[in-house]
């Protein structure tokens, strides 16, 4: 009997320590892969999910995937947003979140089931519970059928189903309504599900929403059969059903209405016919690069690597003799390789189909001295771009910063292609972390394409960001957003505490506009707040750029420093009458492209403003010229 009891324990010891491993090893893919806390993580045999350190379901995604369309969901009940202060691990499948919406308790209670996730909200007297998704992917599907709202993704559809709701409709996020509780007579309790599944027709088919299907073909050109591809069946412009076809080509939809018309849910793919019951797609017959891979997301032990070809496949990647498979069988693919070791030199191998190739190769977080690039205003004129990133390729670099104005206009898709593959020398090198400008709209291509080393704020978290590199906290804010706006004072409070929780002996921050130029009624709105806050905390330096020229000013302690030379069309406000020194300014240059090298050391950070071309006569002429140097030392010192 005891010898029977220690093999138990053993066993359960064993469970146990397989499921911290299990747990601690989960990566999500998509938009918003974060993990807030790994304690609070559900999983089962076909589903895993995620709640945050908020209380709220973070991620939602079926195993044989891992892509999570999910950015955020929260509630209010009886019209007051609720908050928790506890969460609470049950089992493994099952969590329990514990707040207040400032007037009653709240209990909620999320339990995995085999397709998804059910959902309790308790509270005592509760009249009305609505519930608002918010979805993280490129150009969502939205299908509404009797009591379900139906959301396709890319790789993953969410049916929201509430029983009793008496509304669901889209402000910004999906909202449902419910005033239909259970009621005893110590609680209210309001309940709801959401499943998951590849695609709507899928769930519909589960729920037995489905009738009778509608069979057709999807093809290529030649007419082979074409397997895993999503098509959006429409009924005049109203989406009506999403599927996907199987090996054999063949794809169901549950509308037969022989006047709908059909779309690709990838951007990237085009119908060039529907004709006898055939879906025919103008499908490349070779692979090629449409974002040239690139670099991202660096940390201490992982990187992301993205890409997008330009017809589905999985993507293969070798990192020194350790393979990698991303699965997902898609055009655009970011892909995490982590577990590596910190301070390492790494080189990736990438593989797509049997022909197409690419070797990137980068560094993990060095801890003391290493080297970093700041340029900005990209927009334009690629051959500015590709001239001023072969250069910088050249500099072995850590990592670079964009600040802002990656492209000409972020909705335009053939603009982040030419993006990719003019900085492809340099992206494939060397880790890029942008800021949002003004010319990328807030497109959520932007936010498909990078990922920041930790969860941040904002827009799908990644809107502005922070994080740590040796000796220097790096912080990365959106500058569009209107001052005086509620999500303005959200970030600003953000910011503030993201600076008082800092020790790292240099603060450098990024956004795109800058608050100060000799150009008259070229610098932007100063932010007091931002400006007293970095004055506050001692920030070492502040990057912008916007302003096509460089410039240079040290404002009470602060050195400000604006980079607009990296390709858009020059700025020559510095040479014309409209120029009025400002008494801090310290360095001014227009009409070169450039680019900005900081050399982290022990004890300062050395920048050299470096020109690669100079414009003369409307032509770009190759140069070698040093703008300026300068140096800032660690906060507790001046510079």
């Amino acid at each position: 009997m005891k010898k029977y009891s220690f093999y138990l324990k053993f066993l359960t010891l064993l469970l146990l320590i397989f499921s911290i491993f299990s747990f601690s090893t989960i990566t999500f893919k998509g938009m918003t892969p974060f993990l807030d806390n790994e304690k609070f993580i559900m999983s089962n045999n076909n589903i895993v999910a995620s709640i945050s350190n908020e209380g709220f379901l973070e991620n939602l995604a079926t195993k044989d995937t891992m892509f999570d369309a999910l950015y955020n969901m929260y509630f209010t009940l009886d019209k007051r947003k609720v908050t928790f202060t506890k969460v609470e691990k049950v089992n493994e499948e099952k969590i329990i979140s514990y707040g207040t919406n400032g007037d009653k308790d709240v209990n909620v209670e999320y339990t995995l089931t085999q397709d998804g996730v059910h959902i309790s909200v308790i509270s005592k007297d509760a009249k009305e519970l609505r519930v608002f998704f918010k979805e993280s992917d490129v150009n969502p599907i939205f299908i509404k059928e009797k009591n379900y709202n139906f959301i396709q993704c890319r790789h993953i559809a969410y049916a929201i189903i509430f029983p009793n709701s008496l509304s669901m409709y889209r402000i910004g996020a999906l909202m449902s309504l419910s005033r239909k509780p259970t009621t005893t007579e110590n609680y209210s309790k309001f309940d709801f599900d959401i499943i998951v599944g590849k695609d709507v027709h899928s769930l519909k088919v589960k729920l037995n929403l489905v009738e009778a299907q509608k069979k057709l073909l999807v093809v290529d050109r030649k007419g082979n059969p074409l397997n895993n591809i999503k098509i959006v069946q429409l009924n005049g412009n109203t989406f009506v059903d999403v599927s996907t076809s199987n090996k054999n080509g063949e794809i169901y939809f549950s509308n037969l209405n022989e006047n709908c018309t059909y779309q690709v849910l990838n951007e990237d793919l085009n119908i060039e016919s529907t004709v006898e019951n055939k879906i025919i797609l103008n499908i490349p017959e070779k692979f090629e690069f449409l974002w040239e891979p690139y670099l991202t997301g660096l940390s201490t032990n992982s990187i992301y690597i993205g890409l997008k070809i330009n017809k589905p496949a999985s993507v293969v990647i070798n990192v020194d003799g350790k393979e990698i498979v991303d699965n997902l069988y898609d055009t655009f693919h970011i892909i995490k390789i982590d577990n590596l070791k910190p301070f390492s030199n790494y080189n990736a191998t990438i593989l797509v189909g049997k022909t197409l190739k690419e070797q990137l190769s980068f560094k993990t977080v060095e801890d003391k001295e290493y080297k970093f690039l700041v340029y900005g205003d990209t927009r334009t004129n690629t051959d500015r771009h590709k001239i001023i990133c072969d250069e910088m390729s050249k500099e072995k670099a850590l990592l670079v910063i964009n600040t802002g104005d990656l492209v000409e206009s972020g909705p335009q898709l053939f603009e982040w292609n030419l993006f990719f593959e003019t900085g492809h020398l340099l992206f494939s090198t060397t880790a890029l972390l942008p800021v949002l400008g003004n010319h990328e709209h807030n497109t959520e291509y932007y936010y498909q394409a990078f990922m920041c080393p930790k969860k941040g704020g904002g827009d799908f978290f990644k809107q502005w960001y922070s994080y740590d590199i040796g000796p220097v906290h790096f912080i990365a804010l959106d500058s569009d957003i209107q001052e005086g706006t509620g999500l303005d004072e959200i970030q600003t409070e953000w910011l503030e505490n993201d600076l008082k929780n800092t020790d790292k002996p240099y603060i450098i921050v990024s956004f795109h506009h800058p608050f100060f130029s000799n150009v008259k009624d070229r610098g932007q709105q100063f932010r007091e707040k931002w400006h007293n806050l970095f004055v506050k905390y001692k920030v070492s330096a502040v990057f912008n750029g916007h302003i096509h020229h460089y410039e240079r000013f040290l404002k009470d302690g602060v050195m400000y420093i604006t980079t607009g030379g990296g390709g858009a069309p020059f700025g020559y406000g510095l040479y014309s009458e409209d120029a009025s020194y400002l008494p801090f300014s310290k360095a001014a240059a227009a009409g070169y492209l450039h680019y900005i090298i900081g050399n982290v050391s022990n004890n300062r950070i050395h920048f050299v403003v470096k020109a690669v071309g100079k414009e003369e006569n409307y032509k770009l002429v190759r140069t070698e010229k040093i703008l300026d140097e300068f140096e800032i030392l660690p906060r507790k010192s001046s510079n």
